[in-house]
């Protein structure tokens, strides 16, 4: 008895490993060069504030370095274009009405600015505890 030819082709790429079948179905994937940690300094500039200063290393299109408290998850400045340095640029950058106590900052540098795409390819800086004095007090009085 003679076999239909489209029995021996499915036992042919049944044999295929799942790797190479991958390979024929899907596209291959193109990474994004890897960005450079930004150059970041923060320091407690006023009563109640922390400022930083962050540089963008790299110079691809489409890269953005920011600053954010990780405590809270607040980017420094005002949340706007002008929170977000470009390639090659540095921003200065505030938060304000800070309480007394420490916050922990850290810089980022990726392909989208915080809230939209992938963070793949995200470089930081390590965090930085900053002491901020003169703000409002915290914690609850007697």
């Amino acid at each position: 008895m003679r076999r239909p030819a489209w029995t021996r082709a499915a036992a042919t790429v049944a044999l295929a490993t799942p790797t190479a079948l991958a390979a024929l179905v899907m596209p291959a994937a193109t990474a994004a060069p890897a960005l450079a940690a930004p150059d970041a300094r923060f320091n407690a500039s006023a009563p109640g504030t922390v400022t930083a200063t962050v540089h963008n290393k790299n110079t691809q299109q489409g890269t953005v370095c920011w600053a954010t408290d990780t405590d809270s998850k607040t980017v420094f400045g005002s949340g706007g274009q002008d929170s977000y340095a470009g390639p090659g640029r540095t921003i200065t950058v505030s938060i304000r009405n800070l309480p007394n106590g420490r916050i922990h900052a850290q810089a980022f540098c990726a392909y989208h600015t915080p809230p939209l795409g992938s963070h793949d390819y995200t470089s930081s800086t390590p965090p930085t505890t900053v002491t901020v004095t003169g703000g409002a007090p915290s914690g609850s009085a007697g």
